[in-house]
């Protein structure tokens, strides 16, 4: 299944030095497109294969999710529309179903930009997550980065792995650690009444279910409250022999004081 998309494009100039000589570049040149990836907020620092979304932690029937782009090369005055291909052999979300597109575009006077999805809730996505794979498409202005891709998973009921999630530390994801997650997210929601104005601080910044804390944030300089209030109190319930689970792997949070 292939969306297309208008394009519009202009024409640029790139002016380059190398050994006093000017580089013109061909103004209808194609100009690379890719997944504009932010490395700092995976503990690996490498793109994962696959970008899993949960809409256990949202209260609404459809979300817009965002992925940024960039474009290669200078910017242009005009907007710019790329186009997109869905690999349907290895995407099991329908369109219309469990996503729309919205705005595909890198503005005017901009090299990045940002691929809008809007993601549907429905009731099969509790036991069955789907998945979307998308590339971008070449056309006659843009044309893809080999072997660039974005696959995403969505699912619902189950919090999905948040990027900040250290295996080494806490245990594979996989392995019913999500049980240690919702742990974890309910001793930070008490610090609402413990730590108010910590909370507040860190709600704002960090969201409500810690999906945009950077990594290892329980590692950095001053980190009491969340070594003392949060990941104590969830290290000590699950070493409990009567609240374990298979797959709990936890390192003992006192060796993250800073």
């Amino acid at each position: 299944m292939t969306t297309k998309y208008l394009i519009y494009t202009g024409i640029f100039l790139l002016l380059g030095a190398c050994s006093n000589k000017a580089i013109y570049y061909n103004p209808d040149q194609k100009r690379s497109i890719y997944f504009n990836w932010d490395l700092s907020k995976y503990v690996s620092n490498v793109a994962p294969d696959t970008v899993f979304f949960s809409f256990a932690i949202y209260e609404e029937k459809e979300v817009e999710y965002r992925i940024p782009v960039k474009s290669m090369g200078m910017s242009v005055d005009e907007d710019q529309y790329f186009e997109l291909e869905v690999v349907e052999d290895s995407t099991t979300a329908e369109f219309g179903k469990h996503y729309e597109f919205g705005t595909l575009i890198i503005p005017k006077n901009e090299v990045e930009g940002v691929l809008s999805l809007k993601l549907k809730r429905t009731e099969d996505l509790m036991n069955h997550p789907v998945l979307l794979y998308l590339k971008f498409r070449e056309n006659d202005y843009f044309r893809p980065m080999e072997g660039d891709h974005y696959c995403l998973s969505i699912m619902d009921g189950k919090l999905a792995q948040p990027t900040w999630w250290a295996s080494y530390y806490l245990g594979e994801y996989n392995n019913n650690n999500d049980r240690l997650y919702l742990k974890i997210l309910e001793n930070f929601w008490a610090l609402e009444e413990l730590k108010p104005v910590f909370y507040a601080e860190k709600e704002k910044e960090y969201g409500k279910f810690l999906e945009n804390a950077p990594t290892a944030f329980f590692q950095m300089p001053g980190n009491m409250i969340w070594i003392k209030y949060v990941l104590k109190p969830a290290y000590e319930y699950y070493s409990d022999p009567e609240n374990t689970y298979e797959g709990f792997a936890m390192v003992d949070p006192d060796r993250f004081i800073r």
